[in-house]
């Protein structure tokens, strides 16, 4: 038998589902353990995932009495989240490619690096909270004031890093040029894959039996190729911004 920390991260994806719905639907603490605990249980004695045993997670807690509000704003948050972090990957990462690509020496100030000491930081705390369940981000105030302040710091960090101030490190851009399009490319192919599954499990007719059959055929795949793309937008850019540096330098 796997304990229960194991096997919550072997189903991270399905475990995160689950909790963020009793969360939103006002469940307690206690009740989200004794709910996981009992999910744990039984699949084990089944010898089945959670997928299989019970299928689509929110379903599942809805089954069970816990409903979340409809929240279209949530939703479109929850979109936004990791586009925003690769817009701060991008923010961080994009001179360093440049300085890459044209062979030119990366240089840190004071003040380029405080701002992004703070921006990590902020990125930090959000993504730890957001793990363990929080839904503050997905608040539309909260969300605006900690991305808004997070992108200023990115983009003042890029702008302060040619100021004539006491200069913390001057080396190789390879490194954070690296950081930038490897976190950049880790999101999109990591959201879009969180999403084609999601797409499938709500799409599977055992799974949501009462929809009527010509949304079960066809609202995720149009759901994905509206969203999919949003994903690409910064991954694109990038390879767009170092192709034409690569061409003017």
């Amino acid at each position: 038998m796997t304990t229960l920390k194991d096997w919550t991260q072997a189903h991270r994806m399905w475990v995160d589902d689950f909790v963020l719905t009793l969360r939103l639907s006002g469940a307690t603490g206690e009740d989200i353990a004794d709910r996981l605990a009992s999910v744990h249980t039984q699949c084990d004695e089944m010898d089945r995932s959670p997928e299989e045993e019970f299928g689509d997670p929110a379903e599942y807690a809805k089954s069970l009495g816990f409903e979340p509000k409809a929240s279209e704003k949530r939703d479109v948050l929850r979109t936004a989240l990791p586009v925003v972090v690769q817009v701060l990957l991008l923010l961080v990462g994009s001179y360093a490619i440049r300085d890459w690509i044209t062979d030119t020496e990366l240089v840190i100030n004071l003040g380029t690096l405080i701002c992004w000491v703070v921006l990590v930081a902020i990125v930090g705390v959000v993504t730890a909270t957001t793990a363990w369940g929080s839904t503050a981000i997905y608040n539309v105030w909260v969300f605006t004031v900690v991305f808004g302040l997070a992108i200023v710091l990115g983009a003042a960090g890029a702008l302060i890093s040619r100021a004539d101030l006491p200069v913390v490190f001057s080396g190789t851009p390879v490194f954070l040029a690296a950081v930038g399009i490897l976190g950049v490319l880790a999101i999109a192919v990591l959201s879009t894959l969180r999403l084609v599954r999601t797409s499938r499990r709500t799409s599977d007719p055992r799974v949501r039996r009462d929809e009527p059959e010509q949304r079960r055929a066809g609202g995720a795949p149009r759901s994905l190729a509206v969203i999919v793309p949003i994903f690409w937008i910064i991954p694109l850019f990038m390879a767009f911004d170092a192709g034409f540096t690569a061409m003017t330098s």
